[in-house]
C-alpha cells in the first residue's frame, strides 16, 4: 500500500557540491524538529543532468536508510523549471513545496508556508529580504532587481519578487503548476502569471536567509535564454488563458528505486 505523506518537498539538483547529501539528511531532521515530528514528510530530488554512476550510488545508500526519500535521475541536463515539473508531478502529498537542495531559507519558513496552506491559501510564494542581496553577486543582485522592475510594470504582477526559490501550494496549484512551459528559472514567474490570471489566491511570505549562504552568478547565456522566456511569458499574459485540461509537464526518464 502507498505510504501517505502530509507534505511533499521538492528538490532540484545539478551538479552538487560534495557533501551534498549529508546536508541533505541534516536539513531534513531539522525540518523534522520544526514540526515536532508531527508531519509525515516525502523529499522529491530531481538530479538534472550530469547524472554519474557515483551519484547514483549515493542516492542508492540514501535511501537505504531514508524510504521517504524519492530520487529522479536523467542524464540530460534539462533546467530547472523542467527539474521542478517531474519533481512536482511524482509527489504524492497535498501539500507541495520546492526549494533548492542546499535549504538557503530558515525551517521556521518550511513551516509557515505549510501553516499558510493549510489555513486555505491555494499559493504561497517567498519574498526576499534586503540581507539576501548582499549575499549575491552582483550581476544576479541588477538581474533579481530588474526582474522586479519588469515583473510589476510589465506584467502587473502584484508581487514583483517572483524568484525567492521558496514557493508553496495545493492540489489546485500543483495543477497549475504542471501547466508551466518554462524549462529554466524563469518557471516561477509564469506560474505567478498564472495564479494571476487563473484568480488563485497567493500568499504572500517574507524569508529568513540562512547565515553563510552563498549565491552564485549567472552566465551570459542563461541571461539570453531567460530575456527569450521573459518575452514568451510578456506575450502569454497579454492572450487568454490556456485551457484547464492543457498540461505540459517533464516525463521522468528515469526513475531510481521509486
Amino acid at each position: 500500500m502507498r505510504k501517505l505523506y502530509d507534505l511533499s518537498i521538492v528538490l532540484p539538483m545539478y551538479k552538487p557540491k560534495p557533501g551534498w547529501e549529508k546536508s541533505l539528511r541534516e536539513n531534513m531532521q531539522l525540518i523534522d524538529i520544526e514540526f515536532n515530528y508531527s508531519l509525515s514528510i516525502q523529499y522529491v530530488v530531481v538530479n538534472d543532468g550530469s547524472e554519474t554512476e557515483h551519484l547514483l550510488s549515493l542516492f542508492d545508500v540514501i535511501q537505504q536508510s531514508e524510504k521517504n526519500v524519492k530520487f529522479i535521475s536523467y542524464q540530460e541536463n534539462m533546467g530547472k523549471g523542467y527539474a521542478l515539473r517531474t519533481g512536482v508531478a511524482a509527489s504524492s502529498a497535498p501539500i507541495v513545496i520546492t526549494t533548492d537542495l542546499d535549504f538557503p531559507y530558515e525551517s521556521k519558513d518550511i513551516r509557515n508556508v505549510y501553516a499558510l496552506l493549510t489555513s486555505g491559501n491555494e499559493i504561497v510564494t517567498g519574498k526576499r529580504k534586503a540581507e539576501y542581496y548582499t549575499a549575491t553577486p552582483l550581476k544576479r543582485k541588477l538581474l533579481s532587481k530588474a526582474c522586479i522592475a519588469m515583473n510589476k510594470h510589465l506584467l502587473k504582477l502584484p508581487l514583483g519578487d517572483a524568484q525567492s526559490g521558496l514557493k508553496g501550494f495545493n492540489k489546485n496549484g500543483k495543477n497549475l503548476f504542471l501547466q508551466t512551459t518554462i524549462n529554466r528559472f524563469l518557471v516561477d514567474t509564469e506560474f505567478l502569471v498564472l495564479a494571476n490570471k487563473q484568480k488563485l489566491g497567493v500568499a504572500v511570505l517574507e524569508l529568513n536567509l540562512k547565515n553563510g549562504i552563498k549565491f552564485s552568478s549567472m552566465g551570459w547565456k542563461v541571461l539570453v535564454a531567460e530575456t527569450r522566456n521573459f518575452y514568451r511569458i510578456f506575450k502569454m499574459n497579454k492572450s487568454s488563458y490556456p485551457p484547464a485540461k492543457e498540461k505540459k509537464y517533464a516525463q521522468p526518464k528515469r526513475v531510481v528505486n521509486v
